[in-house]
């Protein structure tokens, strides 16, 4: 999962509670970032890392 650590819509806080419950679930907290998809080459990067692990 990822999450902005400001995102006025969804408090990081939720990110947090979601990924606990989710089992497997590993939560990345983006420093600075909104409810956006502003930090691009990082969250690239963590989906390449996801799906490379998936086989």
């Amino acid at each position: 999962m990822i999450h902005g650590d400001r995102d006025p819509l969804v408090p990081v806080e939720g990110g947090r509670d979601t990924a606990a419950k989710v089992p497997g679930a590993k939560l990345t907290i983006v420093p600075g970032m909104g409810h956006d998809m502003s930090a691009w080459p990082m969250l690239a990067e963590a989906i390449a890392e996801h799906a490379l692990a998936q086989n």
